[in-house]
């Protein structure tokens, strides 16, 4: 029965749209599976690429701390060579100072007391 009805012209037509409906229907799904793909496969690139900037910034910037250290170091270590040498240039004073003064009294001046004032606001 369901046959002759579409023998019938009415039964050609409405075979007409169930089957256009299907084929609209199929090339649509089609195209979503298609596109599902194609989207996944430019998104992979994309993480990876935003991956890989995220990981040459953290690099560029472990490198950039890297030579300020460094360079902070080497400050530290010329400044403390330079009081090793003016700690040393007074001793050689001091030094001086006793050798001269050997057979004489010894005594207390005001530059004496400054040098230990500065000495022991310095610590």
């Amino acid at each position: 029965m369901m046959l002759a009805f579409l023998a019938t012209p009415i039964g050609r037509w409405v075979g007409s749209i169930v089957g256009g409906a299907l084929l609209i229907v199929a090339l649509v799904a089609g195209f979503r599976l298609w596109l599902h793909g194609h989207d996944k496969a430019i998104l992979s690139g994309y993480v990876a690429k935003s991956e890989k900037d995220a990981s040459d910034a953290l690099v560029k910037k472990l490198q950039h701390d890297l030579l300020l250290g460094q360079q902070i170091r080497e400050q530290a270590d010329k400044a403390s060579e330079q009081l090793d040498i003016e700690a040393q240039k007074r001793r050689d004073a001091d030094e001086k100072a006793i050798a001269d003064n050997k057979g004489g009294a010894s005594r207390v001046t005001r530059d004496d007391l400054d040098r230990v004032d500065r000495v022991r606001n310095a610590r």
